[in-house]
């Protein structure tokens, strides 16, 4: 549009005109403002032409000499004038007004006489947020606070707020903050951290009965809980009542008590007898199992006497299992002679007391052998020499050995020196002869004496060198498989 004489409107709409080109150009007379109208302007493919304000154009067809003309332009399509702001009406020029009386986009006076203009679609926001004349209500319980003058005192008020807490805030948030704090209607979180929120007016009523999280005592033992977990406390309380659970004519007790009662008291428990694990099968009530007891002396003693043989049948198997773990199957046996002195005083106060180390094998399924000691001596050296012998054993496996026995036997007592490097051990060894009669295989009684040493060694050198310390002697007794007599 090329506008003419006068001064461009405000604001325009836009117009759909169909109107020829060879028309003749024209003006439009608004309250003495005229616009020049050029033909060129309105192309076939581009008919939108800018318009003086809505308003203005309800006074042009009183001005239109060509109402042919008129006719057209206000049957033209147009645009609202807000159409920039987001309407989206387009209809008739000669509608245009009527449209704007519901346009959201139009201002129109404050319905709260506040005097400001405001649009229909931000009438909302102003009357609640910037309307002078607006009222404020606590957002909990809805009461009206603040006065037709607020707007009046609200830049002294926000001085002196300012100055006191250094934060400018307006009138009605200050009041808000004050109500805030006290209003009844407001929810808060319960304090006992249980997630519930509940209206301050009705908080302690909360706490006290509604909250799971409250401390309650329980009603058996007295002893206080958090409530949500009083029912897990029930389930094990000692005190909780319980009924017996054969049905017997206490009808309930602490659950403490059923342990004493079921054992001692209930007339309808069945009770096994006391020698059950010996084999009796008789259950009955406490009446009859005291009747039973009685009665049945006999039999129990029966029962009794068939355990204690079974019992003394396994520790014999396990004494046996025992003494398997603990024997020596190395061929060679370190012999520890405790207490020296006592058992030397005793040996030349009894003639012939000898000495018995504990049995040893060659090998797993070898000869069994036992070491004996005469510490007074024995034949040509008692009295002034200890005495020292090894005997077979019957074993458990001689049938497989190969007879007689063959293996070289060697004696070491023990010199027993700080000085390692200094000490000075006896060592006695031998090969057996096969013709001996010590070294056949065994009978069930075995040789008495076996074959050693008689003058092993002295009683003199035992004193002189260190064969004896802390009132011990060290014998070792080794059979050395590899030193075998041929037959």
């Amino acid at each position: 549009m090329v506008l003419g004489t006068g001064s461009p409107p405000a604001s325009g709409l836009l117009l759909n005109l169909a109107i020829s080109e060879n028309r003749h150009d024209f003006f439009v007379d608004c309250h003495g403002r005229w616009f020049f109208l050029e033909p060129e302007t309105w192309h076939k493919n581009s008919k939108k032409i800018c318009m003086p304000p809505p308003i203005c154009c309800t006074h042009t067809s009183s001005n239109f000499q060509d109402l042919e003309a008129e006719k057209a332009i206000m049957g033209s399509i147009v645009y609202c004038i807000h159409h920039k702001d987001g309407c989206k009406w387009s209809d008739e020029l000669r509608k245009l007004k009527a449209h704007l009386n519901t346009c959201k986009h139009d201002a129109v006076p404050c319905s709260n006489k506040c005097g400001a203009m405001i649009p229909r679609v931000l009438m909302e926001d102003h009357l609640k947020y910037t309307c002078a004349q607006r009222r404020a209500r606590c957002d909990f319980c809805a009461k009206e606070f603040t006065g037709h003058t607020l707007e009046v005192t609200v830049a002294a008020l926000i001085k002196r707020i300012a100055i006191e807490c250094q934060t400018i805030l307006t009138v009605l948030q200050w009041e808000r903050m004050k109500h805030t704090g006290t209003c009844g209607y407001e929810p808060l979180y319960c304090e006992n951290k249980c997630g519930m929120k509940v209206q301050r007016r009705h908080l302690s009523q909360h706490k006290l009965g509604e909250c799971a999280k409250r401390l309650v005592a329980c009603r058996y033992c007295n002893k206080e809980f958090v409530f949500d977990t009083l029912g897990a406390h029930h389930a094990k309380c000692g005190r909780f009542p319980v009924a017996c659970p054969h049905r017997c004519e206490t009808a309930v007790l602490p659950r403490e008590d059923l342990e004493v009662h079921l054992k001692d008291h209930c007339t309808t428990h069945l009770l096994s007898c006391t020698f059950k694990d010996a084999g009796c099968r008789f259950k009955g009530n406490r009446f009859s199992l005291d009747k039973h007891l009685e009665e049945s002396a006999k039999m129990h003693l029966s029962l009794m006497c068939s355990v204690v043989t079974k019992q003394q049948h396994q520790i014999t198997s396990l004494k046996s299992a025992i003494s398997k773990l603990s024997l020596n199957y190395t061929g060679t046996l370190i012999w520890k002679i405790t207490d020296y002195s006592a058992k030397m005083s005793e040996a030349k106060a009894k003639e012939g007391m000898e000495l018995v180390s504990p049995p040893f094998y060659t090998s797993q399924y070898g000869y069994k052998l036992q070491a004996s000691v005469f510490l007074n001596g024995n034949g040509t050296g008692e009295g002034s020499h200890i005495s020292i012998y090894i005997k077979i054993l019957p074993g458990e496996y001689d049938a497989l050995l190969r007879w007689p026995f063959s293996h070289s036997v060697s004696f070491t007592i023990f010199d027993q020196t700080v000085v390692a490097e200094k000490a000075c051990n006896i060592v006695e060894s031998f090969i057996p002869d096969p013709t001996w009669k010590n070294f056949q295989r065994p009978s069930r009684e075995p040789d008495s004496l076996g074959f050693g040493f008689p003058r092993f060694v002295s009683h003199e050198m035992v004193k002189k060198r260190h064969f004896v310390k802390d009132n011990t002697m060290f014998i070792r007794v080794k059979v050395d498989p590899s030193k075998i007599v041929a037959v």
